[in-house]
């Protein structure tokens, strides 16, 4: 069984996060799975990445979809060199 790799998001907003999305092209994108909550304002939470991305550059485009339904604008993140991400 192969390792499975993590990031922490930390929600700085006002509003819960309802929604995770990434990306490698801007273009493409894939959800992570979050709980009902989402993440909340204020809190950390831990994500896995799917197995099939292991293999995968380290850097992917994040975007945030809030609980008023606004999304934030994707940036690039390097997975690899910081795995801690801040929204906010």
């Amino acid at each position: 069984m192969s390792d499975q790799f993590t990031f922490t998001v930390t929600n700085d907003t006002e509003q819960a996060i309802t929604e995770l999305w990434v990306s490698l092209d801007d273009e493409d994108w894939a959800s992570f799975t979050l709980s009902d909550s989402g993440i909340p304002s204020g809190e950390t939470v831990t994500i896995a990445w799917a197995e099939y991305t292991n293999d995968s550059p380290c850097e992917w485009y994040i975007s945030a979809v809030f609980e008023d339904e606004s999304e934030s604008e994707s940036a690039l993140f390097n997975f690899c060199e910081e795995p801690a991400l801040t929204i906010g």
